[in-house]
């Protein structure tokens, strides 16, 4: 009787092993039947990405390199790699033009033209670079230098620094509103964003606590979603009113928070998990779209009206592309 009841159990526990397994392959085939992942590898440390306006490059800022990565779109392979400034940080398109400046850890700006991927300018300065982004019509950029808690007003033609303005300590991610008369500075190390008048260089300082660290823009630079690494969150600023309006939570080390080509999606890349959470922009709540990529993922860009995504992958030396198939936009 006891063997009977031993074969009994036996059976039953093999049989919901079976059930287990075979509804975890539909769960994995439900999660997959809608994406195909590929990793294209490049230099050390993919940080930045920078989609030309045709969407038929992506420059990838290898921050432990000497160069950047020129990825085409279209065979997604690395065709080219472009020397510049050891540990390439940033990027910022110099208004509508064929010109993208980027900034370098080591010292370094140089300005890019995307149409024939050659440096066309550059300049080393006193102190390691950072953050930068750059006003509506290209004539200045505006980059952090990190060590000395600063901020540079640069001329985009001549390279020369024209002013400064002082920042908070450990000054990373830095953005720009629509009207270019305000900077946004995520302090590291002191927990804070610094807003900056440029008409009269008055501050106000929205104390966040945490770590903010990278800075996006919707596509009218009317809100900012700003990083917290430390405490896994996305603030969301609302450049007109200078508030937080909304704090995005439950993720695990976020890094870019970058819109969809439609507005529509707010992907968040999470450092700790690998993963790509997304959430609605108008509700900012989750949606069930979540993609698992490299390791220690940073940067993000959707590309092809959202059939496809871009994921810098800082711990495996890669670039995740995701192509989402039949996607509502």
């Amino acid at each position: 009787m006891r063997e009977l009841i031993i074969a009994f159990l036996i059976a039953t526990i093999i049989s919901l092993i079976m059930i287990s397994g075979s509804s975890q392959k539909q769960k994995n085939t439900a999660s997959t039947e809608s994406t195909n992942f590929i990793n294209i590898p490049v230099g050390k440390g993919p940080d930045a990405l920078f989609l030309t306006p045709d969407e038929r490059y992506l420059y990838v800022a290898n921050v432990e390199d000497t160069f950047v990565s020129v990825i085409d779109t279209n065979k997604d392979k690395v065709i080219k790699n472009i020397n510049v400034t050891s540990y390439p940080w940033g990027f910022t398109r110099i208004g509508k033009s064929h010109l993208v400046g980027l900034s370098s850890w080591n010292k370094g700006i140089e300005i890019i033209d995307f149409s024939n991927h050659k440096v066309i300018r550059n300049k080393l300065y006193e102190n390691n670079l950072g953050g930068i982004t750059s006003t509506t019509d290209g004539k200045y950029l505006y980059v952090v230098a990190t060590e000395v808690n600063k901020v540079f007003k640069i001329d985009s033609n001549s390279l020369e620094i024209i002013d400064q303005y002082e920042t908070g300590s450990g000054p990373d991610g830095i953005g720009i509103s629509k009207d270019d008369n305000k900077l946004y500075i995520a302090n590291t190390k002191d927990g804070t964003i610094l807003i900056i008048n440029l008409d009269d260089k008055s501050k106000k300082i929205l104390n966040t606590g945490g770590k903010p660290e990278l800075v996006h823009a919707n596509h009218d630079r009317s809100k900012l979603y700003i990083s917290n690494f430390n405490n896994n969150l996305v603030h969301i600023i609302d450049t007109e009113k200078d508030v937080i309006i909304k704090g995005i939570k439950g993720l695990e080390g976020p890094e870019e928070a970058v819109l969809s080509k439609s507005g529509k999606v707010l992907y968040i890349v999470n450092f700790n998990s690998s993963k790509v959470l997304t959430f609605d922009t108008d509700s900012f709540e989750k949606l069930k779209e979540e993609y698992s990529v490299g390791k220690k993922p940073i940067g993000i860009i959707s590309s092809m009206n959202d059939t496809k995504l871009y994921v810098s992958n800082y711990g495996d030396n890669s670039v995740t592309v995701i192509k989402i198939k039949n996607k509502e936009n």
